[in-house]
């Protein structure tokens, strides 16, 4: 889980430090793809905006266009942010209520879990496949 915060901070730190590439925008379409956020955080032109930029330009060197994108992508990456934030809360409670079970039967070490990131984390995954 830690790793997948990371990544979305890093994600964060590339667009507003770097150079605006096509290889950040590849990455992060594919990861708000993949977390099946691309077509809830944008619409269809701000999708084709992406898209025609990905296949036409290596690097934005315009203002008026890297300042658009931006605006674009900064919602995207907070989409995934946001997932991720839900993603905890589900945990976290799922956790606290296992924790709660495990010390009335007598696992002290149990109490842990209810501060245990990974384990949040874990169990929401978990619990998603089964609805």
């Amino acid at each position: 889980m830690e790793l997948e915060v990371s990544l979305h901070s890093d994600l964060s730190k590339d667009l507003f430090d770097g150079p605006l590439t096509k290889r950040v925008l590849l990455d992060l379409r594919t990861r708000s793809l993949r977390k099946r956020v691309w077509y809830r955080a944008l619409d269809r032109i701000e999708r084709g905006l992406v898209d025609l930029t990905i296949r036409w330009v290596d690097n934005v060197r315009n203002s008026t266009m890297a300042r658009v994108l931006l605006r674009i992508l900064g919602k995207l990456v907070q989409a995934l942010e946001h997932g991720m934030a839900q993603v905890l809360t589900v945990g976290r409670e799922l956790a606290l209520k296992a924790s709660e079970l495990a010390v009335r039967w007598g696992n002290t070490q149990a109490y842990t879990w209810r501060s245990d990131r990974v384990f949040w984390f874990g169990l929401a995954r978990m619990a998603a496949r089964f609805e």
